[in-house]
């Protein structure tokens, strides 16, 4: 079986390669730096005998890569998942970002995704089987005083995902999507957190044990649920007062 990791040499993406590439599936992987893909592919190649695939993309551009990512599929046996651990922030998305850096963040947050699975769906579907997976974030749970492009970007994925699985229900893939914690990546490096950072590589142990239930929304690690359920029930004169 072969899948495609969008987001692929990220800390979350890196792992889910070396997971599926270690339970023998052939790889699809996607990111912006070749230099770290094709290194990447050759120790998942030789550590594990499977076939990599490897295209150098960048998401952010609205001019897409769909032929290039439709000939690296069609090279492996039929595609049985799409995966997207990709995100992108901006330290100075409060309200403030200039229309270009906010396009960039939801084209890499959320449109990437749109157009990728808007390639494959109709496959998966005619082939009634197969996984897509999401990656949301905590951010989401209520607008904030920071990360407000990025927290919409995410808020919006959360909302195509429940969508996407409503359009799966009666025959096709599983839709899967994962709100996540602060992750021990580089997107949280520097930052000091009240609660510990999770392992990326627990959680794609999780994605890749889970990958054929249909289990939904999962919050990962699972106490974030109740935080954010707290979070969207707080009234708004005690919200206000927050800073995070």
């Amino acid at each position: 079986m072969s899948h495609l990791i969008l987001g692929a040499s990220g800390g979350l993406g890196r792992e889910l390669c070396y997971r599926f590439a270690a339970e023998r599936n052939d790889l699809v992987i996607v990111a912006s730096d070749d230099r770290d893909l094709k290194a990447l592919k050759s120790d998942l190649e030789l550590r594990f005998d499977v076939r990599v695939i490897s295209v150098a993309t960048d998401v952010s551009e609205a001019s897409g890569c769909a032929d290039e990512l439709h000939a690296a599929v069609a090279q492996l046996t039929p595609l049985r998942g799409l995966l997207f651990p990709i995100g992108a922030v901006l330290s100075r998305d409060a309200g403030t970002l200039d229309r270009e850096s906010a396009e960039r963040l939801m084209r890499v947050n959320f449109l990437s995704v749109v157009d990728t699975v808007a390639l494959f769906l109709p496959s998966l579907l005619s082939s009634n089987g197969g996984t897509i997976v999401g990656f949301g974030s905590i951010a989401a749970a209520r607008g904030r005083n920071g990360n407000a492009v990025y927290s919409a970007s995410k808020r919006a994925l959360e909302s195509y995902f429940e969508s996407l699985r409503h359009v799966c229900a009666k025959a096709g893939p599983i839709v899967q999507f994962y709100v996540v914690g602060y992750l021990d990546t580089s997107l949280s490096a520097g930052r000091t957190k009240l609660i510990p950072k999770a392992s990326p590589r627990r959680l794609a142990a999780r994605v890749a044990r889970d990958l054929n239930r249909d289990i939904g929304r999962v919050y990962f690690p699972w106490y974030w649920r109740p935080v954010c359920s707290a979070l969207r029930w707080t009234p708004w004169f005690l919200y206000k007062r927050m800073r995070f």
